[in-house]
């Protein structure tokens, strides 16, 4: 049993869901019930009883839960702890990744830190992928120095750099009665069934532009994977909104049935920013670092 296993049991427990927990935490559902079944093997017992409506605890997954709050928050205090004594004790970066792995390809990530080791060689850098939302808690208590992440709005008393911007499009699948346009407008989204896989922000943006036009989808299929969304639009004929180059690139030549079709006016673009605390203490080496990413 381990702290990050009892951490999402809490975030299944108190959703109640699954889905919910696997959108909480922006990780897969399949990621989510793996993680829960290795969990329930190691006791013998179900944690949770499954239904259409959702999960509901078993005695043991009630008492797992009650139990192990106490320990999870001095888990997270001693954590949090120990990371500020190390950044104060010399001087280290961490740095969560939690969108532009594809912006940052691993040849182009080794440049990257090569160069800003060889201007900053006194300064140790740890970068590593993130959950999103996880990724913004780190970051407001202080576990994180830097942090990548896409559709975000920074709030007040942090820095934000756009690194790089690409457009949304539709994916359709053939046969559908957009396969062969040029161009489709937010109206064309109008009683479709729409595949997407975006994090929470964005999706409420998503909803509220498609309310604010008129043309709500009748129905969204919300993916937390976006390889998931494309099977779906090639199994269920459904058309999906994805990320031009920064996805279509590396999932497109594996569907064959599927093609993009561009918004004629931009919809949702997508954007990886950069974002650290305006009050940060190394705050001019973390501006050099986002100009230097900016480059690579």
């Amino acid at each position: 049993m381990t702290f990050k296993q009892l951490s999402y049991f809490t975030t299944i427990y108190e959703k109640g869901s699954i889905s919910g927990a696997a959108e909480t935490l922006y990780i897969s559902q399949q990621a989510l019930c793996r993680i829960l079944g290795a969990l329930e093997n190691e006791f013998g017992r179900p944690l949770f009883t499954r239904s259409r409506s959702g999960v509901c605890p078993t005695e043991l997954g009630t008492e797992l839960y009650r139990s192990s709050q106490p320990v999870l928050k001095e888990m997270t205090a001693l954590e949090q702890h120990i990371q500020a004594f190390i950044r104060s004790d010399s001087k280290r970066l961490n740095i969560g990744l939690a969108a532009g792995f594809r912006y940052l390809s691993p040849s182009n990530a080794r440049s990257l830190w090569s160069a800003f080791g060889s201007k900053y060689p006194q300064v140790l850098v740890q970068a590593r992928e993130t959950q999103y939302i996880d990724g913004l808690a780190r970051l407001k208590d202080q576990d994180l120095d830097f942090l990548t992440l896409s559709d975000y709005n920074a709030e007040e008393g942090y820095l934000q750099f756009p690194l790089k911007t690409w457009e949304r499009v539709l994916i359709v699948p053939e046969g559908h009665p957009l396969y062969d346009r040029d161009f489709v407008e937010l109206s064309d989204l109008k009683g479709e069934r729409v595949a997407f896989s975006a994090n929470p922000f964005v999706y409420q943006i998503f909803l509220a532009q498609c309310e604010g036009a008129h043309c709500q989808p009748a129905e969204i299929l919300r993916v937390s994977d976006t390889l998931y969304m494309y099977e779906a639009c090639q199994s269920d004929g459904c058309i999906g909104i994805t990320i031009n180059s920064y996805f279509s690139d590396a999932f497109l030549p594996q569907f064959p049935c599927l093609k993009i079709v561009h918004f004629r006016e931009e919809f949702l673009p997508y954007t990886v920013s950069a974002i650290f605390r305006r009050d940060h203490p190394m705050k001019r080496m973390l501006t050099e670092l986002t100009h230097m990413m900016k480059l690579f």
